[in-house]
């Protein structure tokens, strides 16, 4: 741009002037307003445009220029204002309306609340960081070796037949238990340790008023010299007692996992006085601790897992697990 076009520059701004005059004036609603707002002044409006053209100018008249544009600009942006104003003094919604009273509460939104199962889980959480447990968590779909071998669950074995898992590729399968953690933490880190791993998991179970395909679990880990099945039983007592108070009534009973022995089942019971299974516990098989590389002779340790929604329906009474996959807001909202 020469020298002579530094007043065509002015005169574009003069009427650019007196077109947002005329253009603002005419606009009967907010959203004529807006539609001359953004012709204006916005990101591809006329303003830019003579801004942009400053930059063509020599640079003994960009100074001057830019003032120009600047005050034209500003005045433009003062017209926009005052009518939007006036709109919504008009419309009665505006800051300007007399029965607008900024000292009365405003509307609340309907709160959310946690799902249960995230519930009971912050509450486990918290029991077994108290008892010095670290959490640590891993991968959802897993190999054989994590999932089966080095849980001492043998090829051939009945649980590993394609019936009974959710394979997807190969070997590799949506893990069936939170064990397989417990088998990551020992593969990379020495005794002693405590954690617990909460995660969810999955099994092709027919589902019914207990059963699920896809719930959570938190798998429970303790190895060192001299633990015993005294320390699972006691760390177990500790933990149901503070979840469900010092008068719930559990049982422990025999049972059998390929990686623990002794093995045993915890159960608690329900209002309804019927016995309700939550978790699988024992001390861990020698062939795992050789397995990850620990001197079975040496090192002991306990392991257990539990269903988080089979905690959450005895905490709150649930005659039906299901109710915790259904997504009924009637439900869920009663939990705070």
């Amino acid at each position: 741009m020469s020298d002579e076009q530094a007043p065509e520059l002015a005169a574009r701004a003069a009427a650019l002037l007196n077109d947002a005059e005329s253009a603002v004036a005419g606009a009967t609603d907010r959203d004529a307003l807006a539609a001359v707002r953004a012709r204006l002044v916005g990101k591809r409006g006329a303003v830019k445009d003579l801004q942009r053209a400053i930059s063509a100018l020599p640079k003994e008249a960009r100074r001057a220029a830019g003032q120009s544009v600047n005050v034209v600009a500003r005045q433009v942006q003062a017209l926009i204002d005052a009518r939007r104003e006036a709109l919504e003094a008009a419309a009665g919604d505006g800051p300007l309306d007399p029965t607008f009273d900024p000292t009365w509460p405003g509307a609340v939104s309907p709160r959310g609340s946690l799902h249960p199962v995230t519930l009971i889980l912050d509450e486990i959480r918290a029991i077994f960081t108290r008892l010095g447990f670290d959490e640590v968590s891993g991968p959802e779909i897993e190999d054989a070796w994590h999932n089966f071998d080095a849980l001492n669950i043998p090829a051939g074995h009945p649980a590993r037949e394609r019936s009974d898992q959710f394979y997807v590729e190969g070997d590799r399968l949506i893990r069936s238990q939170t064990s397989t953690v417990q088998i990551r933490v020992m593969e990379t880190n020495e005794p002693p340790l405590r954690v617990f791993a909460p995660g969810r998991v999955y099994r092709p179970e027919t589902v019914d008023a207990t059963h699920l395909y896809a719930f959570h679990q938190v798998e429970g880990l303790m190895v060192g010299e001299d633990v015993t099945f005294v320390d699972l039983k006691g760390c177990l007592l500790t933990f149901v007692q503070s979840l469900f108070g010092p008068d719930v009534e559990i049982r422990f009973r025999p049972s059998y996992f390929p990686f623990t022995e002794v093995s045993a089942e915890l159960d608690v019971r329900r209002a309804d006085g019927e016995w309700m299974e939550v978790l699988g516990c024992g001390m861990v098989h020698p062939d795992v601790l050789t397995g990850v590389g620990y001197d079975a002779e040496r090192y002991t340790g306990f392991a257990f897992g539990v269903g988080l929604e089979r905690l959450a329906m005895r905490r709150w009474q649930l005659g039906d697990i299901r109710l915790l996959e259904e997504n009924d807001v009637r439900f869920l909202s009663q939990f705070g």
